[in-house]
């Protein structure tokens, strides 16, 4: 069964949070990310796929998405922002037609209260309802503003001498000769990690290693990169650094570089 492809998934990721970053903000701070959501969606939809059937030969995705939240940021969203829904049922579409996937019918977004969760977490559930079919009307294109995302200059220092370049969306690193970063490290594992490009950020995710991965010596599975972060797997070391996209002329005093030292 085919897959998404994670460029395009990162892009429409990319293009929720735009869309609805400043609804969380405004509402809950640092409490709820858009995209602990946009991620979780894209997940819960290739989840929840079906084997194609009939005359049309694309996998059919679910048109139902639950979300479950701490009642007291479900109240306040469905009293003072129901439109969001819409939009995320609008980045639904788009995201499966760009993943070549089917919808039955446009997708259903809910905002349900669980009791056990914590104000910051977030679950999403995807289903197949009975819903009779009418998919002609919602696979139109949702046109939105695509921006820039890729961090500015974004690199990795490995072990205090080698410079690395990230310009692509996917970047995997380990021993295996097909990884676009092949580190010489009997201790690292042959796929170690994997960098994403989400959020216009890097976030590492651990590839499952047998060594583990550590950011600033703590154990991590996910971890989204900033400036200065240092990454140890195996016996290698590699700092991660981008420019400040505020301003050019502070970097020979105040940049990146004096930071991560």
């Amino acid at each position: 069964m085919p897959h998404m492809n994670e460029q395009n998934i990162a892009r429409l990721e990319a293009q929720l949070e735009r869309l609805v970053e400043g609804a969380f903000a405004n509402l809950f701070g640092k409490t709820v990310r858009a995209q602990d959501i946009a991620l979780q969606l894209s997940r819960a939809m290739e989840d929840g796929i079906k084997t194609a059937h009939g005359s049309d030969p694309r996998p059919l995705a679910p048109d139902q998405y639950l979300i479950f939240l701490n009642p007291t940021v479900q109240t306040k969203f469905v009293q003072r922002q129901p439109a969001l829904l819409e939009i995320l049922s609008q980045h639904l579409v788009e995201l499966a037609t760009h993943a070549g996937y089917r919808l039955a019918n446009a997708p259903l977004v809910k905002f349900l209260a669980e009791p056990t969760l914590e104000l910051n977490r977030v679950v999403v559930k995807a289903e197949h309802t009975n819903r009779p079919e009418n998919s002609t009307a919602i696979m139109q294109r949702v046109d939105a503003p695509v921006e820039n995302q890729t961090p500015r200059n974004a690199q990795l220092i490995i072990n205090g001498d080698l410079t690395v370049h990230l310009e692509d969306a996917i970047v995997n690193v380990g021993r295996s000769r097909d990884n676009q970063i092949v580190l010489e490290d009997s201790y690292i594992s042959r796929h170690h990690i994997q960098l994403r490009l989400r959020f216009g950020s890097y976030t590492l995710f651990d590839v499952q290693s047998q060594g583990g991965t550590y950011v600033n010596e703590v154990r991590v599975k996910e971890h989204r990169l900033r400036a200065g972060d240092v990454i140890r797997i195996g016996r290698t070391k590699m700092v991660y650094i981008e420019d400040d996209p505020l301003s050019d002329s502070q970097a020979g005093t105040t940049g990146v570089i004096d930071a991560v030292e």
